[in-house]
């Protein structure tokens, strides 16, 4: 039975966090230190609602600031939280979140939106389509996947630079969880062509093949990275190359650990790269090397904070039900991360 708003407010549930505590106590979870105003209190009693985001390590993701600032908007006793977990255990993760009264779901970030989906109950078309979620909605007592990265992605683009798709070649490095939303999204929109490169050919062509009905499309190895860049028109960064713990390494080139050698190759590949093409990032650091490169060689660059924002305001909407346009949803929450 869903527990309603009404019930917590007449004091039914006197320890409504137990079971988030257990899975913290157990080892499955840990609240996120890096997230802003990520703050949890485990031992409230007044709130109505928990919405957690699960993530496989620490960083700086901008949800739960941006969703907070709108519940204190709105004076809505909800919360959202990054919690830290291993993917390898989503299946015990979800069963045990399945067990707090005021768990509404949430979201799935790093590590977590391509290993989620058989631990829900259902599959909005957005996530099906994909298999990649990264919202997770509480309906009627099933948990239900959704996806927003990749309309979040295309829109933050756009609003930054309007006419960079249609007709355009774009380079994606990376074919994990977040690549398959936004590489989709794109292709939607009339590229001339989409080439995912990934250090695991197969996983790229996955993509490739299910965009195809929509544009040209291929798959191809790290090792023709540089061919690739010659003629791009936008480059995005889908990768964790400049992320923590792999801040010293850019997407230019494959990581083999040796730093110098990889910057090297990074610079090799870089320089065949036109300077009219646009370097996109969804990583949230303030300036991952990716773009700190593309930048210093004078290519117009995007950071992923434009894709953290744009995606969240459709998100909460999905989460909450609250009716309110995505304008003013995004006014709160771009000052919410500012």
């Amino acid at each position: 039975m869903t527990i309603l708003d009404s019930d917590l407010r007449n004091g039914l549930l006197e320890d409504p966090l137990a079971e988030v505590a257990k899975l913290i106590d157990s080892g499955l979870l840990q609240i996120a230190q890096q997230p802003k105003n990520n703050q949890l209190e485990l031992d409230s009693r007044t709130l109505k609602r928990l919405y957690v985001f699960l993530i496989d390590h620490d960083y700086p993701g901008g949800s739960a600031a941006m969703h907070n600032a709108v519940f204190d908007r709105y004076d809505l006793s909800y919360r959202s939280c990054f919690m830290i977990g291993d993917p390898a255990f989503v299946e015990d993760i979800i069963a045990g979140l399945r067990h707090c009264p005021i768990y509404f779901g949430g979201g799935a970030g790093s590590g977590f939106k391509d290993k989620i989906a058989p631990a829900l109950d259902a599959l909005a078309p957005s996530a099906q389509a994909i298999g990649s979620v990264n919202v997770i909605e509480r309906y009627e007592n099933r948990l239900v996947g959704h996806n927003t990265d990749g309309v979040g992605f295309v829109a933050g683009l756009l609003s930054e630079y309007p006419n960079c798709i249609a007709g355009k070649k774009i380079v994606i490095l990376g074919a994990g969880g977040t690549a398959l939303p936004i590489t989709y999204e794109l292709a939607k929109c009339g590229p001339r062509q989409v080439v995912i490169i990934n250090r695991t050919i197969a996983k790229a062509e996955l993509i490739a093949e299910l965009i195809r009905p929509m544009t040209d499309a291929r798959a191809v190895g790290e090792a023709e990275l540089g061919n690739e860049l010659a003629d791009a028109d936008l480059v995005v960064n889908t990768s964790n190359k400049g992320a923590q713990p792999n801040e010293k390494f850019s997407a230019f080139a494959a990581m083999t650990g040796d730093e110098w050698g990889d910057l090297a190759q990074s610079m090799t590949n870089l320089k065949r790269l036109p300077k009219s093409a646009i370097v996109a990032d969804i990583l949230l650091e303030d300036m991952p090397l990716t773009l700190k490169l593309a930048r210093e060689a004078g290519n117009p660059t995007h950071s992923g904070r434009h894709m953290n924002l744009y995606q969240a305001a459709p998100a909460l909407k999905i989460l909450t039900g609250l009716d309110e346009s995505d304008e003013t949803l995004l006014e709160v929450m771009s000052k919410a991360v500012a």
